[in-house]
C-alpha cells in the first residue's frame, strides 16, 4: 500500500508484482497516515494471514514460511517472534527476544513486538472489525495488538529470530524515547483509562523494559 509517496515507491512496487503475480499492490487517494493505510490494506487483504513489514524493516527470506508453519502445526491465531535491531545501514545492534506468550494483561505494561514479527489470522479481525485506531497519531499498533490478543485470549512466541528492526541511535533515540514515555503515560489514562495508581504501576514497567531494550 502506497501512501501517496514522493519518490520512486510506486515504481518499485509494480516492479515487484512484475516478478510474481501474487503481489497486489494499492495506493491511497491521498495521504492518510499509517493508521487508515494500515487499515485500507487489511480491507483488501485476502490470504488466510496477515503479516506486516514496514519500508524501514526487514524479514529473513524464510520468515512467513516458518511462522505460518508454527501457527499451523500449534493451532495458534496470534503468533510473533523475536527479532533483531539494526542499525541505519543494517548493521546488527542486539537480540530481542520475547516472552513465550503475552496475554492483554501484559501489553498494559509494554508493547514487546516489532511489528515485522506479527501474524494474526485474517478471519479473527474480520469477525471482530479489529482495526487501527484512526484518532490516534502515534502507537495505533500497540492498540491493535491489544484488541487482538483480547479476542484470542493470547498470542505465543516462535523463539528464532526472523526479521530485524531499524533504530537510528544517539541523541535522536533518546529524544524519540523521552518523547514516546510521555504519550505511553498519557495514554494509559486516557486510551487505557487507568487511573493515576494504576497507570503509575504499569509506566514503571514500561520505564524498566525500555531501559532494557535499548540501552542495556
Amino acid at each position: 500500500m502506497d501512501d501517496c509517496s514522493t519518490d520512486n515507491s510506486w515504481e518499485i512496487l509494480e516492479d515487484l508484482k512484475s516478478l510474481d503475480d501474487r503481489v497486489r499492490i494499492f495506493k491511497n487517494t491521498e495521504n492518510s497516515g499509517a493508521a487508515i493505510t494500515r487499515n485500507n490494506s487489511l480491507d483488501n487483504a485476502t490470504g488466510d494471514y496477515v503479516a506486516f513489514l514496514d519500508s524501514d524493516d526487514l524479514w529473513e527470506s524464510d520468515k512467513l514460511e516458518k511462522q505460518v508453519a508454527f501457527a499451523e502445526n500449534n493451532n495458534i491465531e496470534y503468533t510473533y517472534h523475536n527479532y533483531w535491531t539494526v542499525d541505519a545501514e543494517g548493521k546488527k545492534l542486539k537480540e530481542q527476544f520475547v516472552c513465550p506468550t503475552v496475554n492483554q494483561n501484559d501489553l498494559y505494561k509494554f508493547n514487546p513486538f516489532a511489528t515485522s514479527s506479527i501474524m494474526i489470522k485474517r478471519d479473527v479481525l474480520e469477525k471482530n472489525q479489529i482495526r487501527f485506531r484512526k484518532h490516534l497519531r502515534r502507537r495505533q499498533d500497540y492498540f491493535f495488538w491489544f484488541d487482538a490478543i483480547g479476542v484470542c485470549n493470547k498470542a505465543s512466541g516462535l523463539p528464532e529470530k526472523l526479521s530485524s528492526y531499524r533504530v537510528f541511535g544517539g541523541d535522536s533515540l533518546s529524544a524519540n524515547k523521552k518523547k514516546m514515555a510521555i504519550i505511553q503515560w498519557q495514554l494509559l489514562k486516557s486510551e487505557f483509562k487507568l487511573g493515576p495508581i494504576k497507570a503509575f504501576y504499569y509506566f514503571i514497567h514500561y520505564a524498566i523494559h525500555g531501559l532494557k531494550k535499548y540501552f542495556l
